[in-house]
């Protein structure tokens, strides 16, 4: 079974509220879980940044949800590339806002709003990583 992890940002039709994003979460980890899927998403100033792995034709379906669900629009694949093993594995689905640990990775990467449009691969993966170690209680 080949893995692999899709990484992608879109951009919100509106502001998101707390429960807005509890309701995206929550049906995220369920709909994850029955799919074996893992992943980690990061949402502020109207933006999603967000990994997700699993087996391919799981993700291929999936993204093509994603890509209809009209919460969000401008979707930006970053990258779509096969894994030797999950860096998400410890969470369904991962959340971080903007906390002072999310503004602080930010301004190490030379930003001082969160824009993921202007983040290379590298860059939004490891953001992805490091914010999955600081993340918020939703």
């Amino acid at each position: 079974m080949t893995q692999v992890r899709l990484l992608y940002f879109s951009r919100a039709t509106r502001d998101m509220s707390l429960s807005d994003l509890k309701d995206i979460l929550g049906k995220a980890r369920a709909n994850n879980d029955s799919l074996e899927v893992c992943g980690m998403l990061c949402y502020e100033n109207r933006y999603f940044l967000q990994a997700l792995e699993g087996e391919r034709s799981a993700l291929n379906e999936l993204y093509l949800d994603i890509a209809e669900d009209p919460r969000h629009d401008e979707i930006t694949l970053i990258s779509y590339c096969e894994v030797d093993s999950p860096t998400f594995e410890r969470w369904k689905m991962g959340y971080a806002a903007g906390s002072a640990e999310f503004y602080r990775l930010l301004k190490e990467m030379g930003q001082t709003e969160f824009s993921p449009a202007v983040m290379n691969e590298a860059q939004a993966l490891s953001f992805l990583k490091l914010m999955s170690g600081n993340q918020s209680g939703i």
